[in-house]
């Protein structure tokens, strides 16, 4: 069984952590987690059982068109507890904006990861950002990239994950300049998923997964992504990840 990250390199220890410590748990053998991009994705889903950290809009897309993958578990964060399994988009402003808001942009730049990330367009999109705020919007490939984007003044505002905005502050404090200008959400968190596999085995894993933080080795394999536990899911629990997705479409090119 291998294992597979598509969250960005921030996140990669982490996701690490908790793979190895679910492994040696139930007694059985899973690759190292490597780090994988969405042009991956299709093929990892129609192999070999695996266990993958996806975010939920292309979880949700490929469930729809028939793929066998069942969500398991999702983090919560250590920094906002009562917020429970989910997260946000966190429409970030480069420093040269410090003491500006959201509504004094005009024309302004927008850079996001691309148009099929949850974060990055469809969660903000399908919650309210004004794109006619925006005259260009830049796809950079990657939340880090669109983060250093920011820093360098490349572009004026940029929508973040904030769970691997988190992961990004503890790697490099120039962050700490950016501007928040908003925030779109909450949105179900990312889940680790179950390619193939049985029902037997996605019950065992979602029970392992959701126990880590009870002992000291589960607890430190989550501090590495500053979460605080992972709370086990269901399909269901990804509806509003579909309907937030259908209100961004007509905007989507």
């Amino acid at each position: 069984m291998r294992s597979h990250a598509f969250l960005g390199e921030a996140l990669l220890p982490y996701q690490a952590a908790v793979t190895a410590e679910a492994a040696a748990r139930l007694g059985i053998a899973i690759g190292e987690t490597r780090s994988a991009s969405l042009d991956e994705l299709e093929a990892v889903a129609g192999g070999e059982p695996a266990l993958l950290f996806l975010c939920g809009l292309p979880y949700t897309r490929l469930r729809d068109r028939g793929f066998a993958v069942e969500p398991l578990a999702a983090p919560v964060s250590a920094l906002d507890p009562d917020a429970g399994a989910r997260y946000h988009s966190v429409l970030l402003g480069r420093p040269g904006l410090a003491g500006r808001t959201l509504e004094d942009l005009h024309d302004a730049r927008l850079a996001i990861n691309g148009y099929d990330s949850m974060s990055g367009w469809v969660l903000p999109v399908g919650s309210g950002l004004p794109l006619e705020w925006f005259g260009a919007v830049k796809v950079t490939g990657a939340h880090r990239a669109s983060l250093d984007m920011l820093l360098d003044e490349g572009a004026d505002a940029a929508p973040i994950d904030s769970m691997l905005l988190t992961g990004e502050r503890t790697r490099d404090d120039r962050l700490e300049t950016l501007v928040e200008l908003a925030a779109y959400g909450p949105s179900p968190a990312p889940p680790v998923v179950l390619v193939g596999g049985d029902a037997g085995l996605a019950d065992a894993l979602r029970d392992v997964l959701g126990a880590l933080h009870e002992d000291a080795a589960g607890r430190a394999a989550l501090e590495w992504g500053r979460m605080l536990r992972l709370d086990p899911v269901t399909d269901a629990d990804y509806q509003p990840t579909r309907d937030c997705d259908r209100r961004a479409a007509p905007f989507t090119p």
